[in-house]
């Protein structure tokens, strides 16, 4: 036990003798002065470290979530005109094609109008026909 005490008294000069002046001295050496065995504060703090950890976790978590559709948002409001522009460039392309394709449409249906359009014809001219020849009878 006397050299225990011994130990403890002269790492204080040999632990003095070795730091620059000025400098704080270690935890470890702080707790065995206050009577604790040495790495009990590190103990603490690394489980204190550990439930700072694990309390901030959630708000981290929401932080970062918060942060992302912050983030998603913005881009939606940057993009928006950029996406206006490009629709109105792909419909101003299409134009020609719309009306190019109108127009074949229009050349291929025309035969079927007309014939029937002729079939119209022929049957409301029977119709009239009938209804005359039914009036002068």
């Amino acid at each position: 036990m006397a050299t225990d005490m011994q130990t403890q008294e002269q790492q204080p000069e040999v632990q003095a003798k070795a730091e620059p002046q000025g400098e704080k001295r270690p935890q470890r050496q702080d707790a065995q002065q206050a009577g604790q065995p040495a790495g009990v504060g590190q103990v603490f703090g690394s489980a204190l470290q550990q439930q700072i950890a694990q309390a901030l976790q959630p708000i981290l978590k929401d932080l970062q979530q918060q942060m992302a559709q912050s983030v998603r948002q913005q881009m939606e409001q940057e993009l928006e005109p950029v996406r206006q522009e490009l629709h109105k460039q792909v419909d101003e392309a299409l134009e020609p094609v719309r009306e190019e394709l109108h127009k074949q449409i229009e050349q291929a249906l025309e035969p079927m109008r007309q014939e029937l359009q002729k079939q119209v014809d022929q049957v409301l001219q029977q119709e009239v026909e009938a209804a005359v020849s039914s009036l002068f009878r």
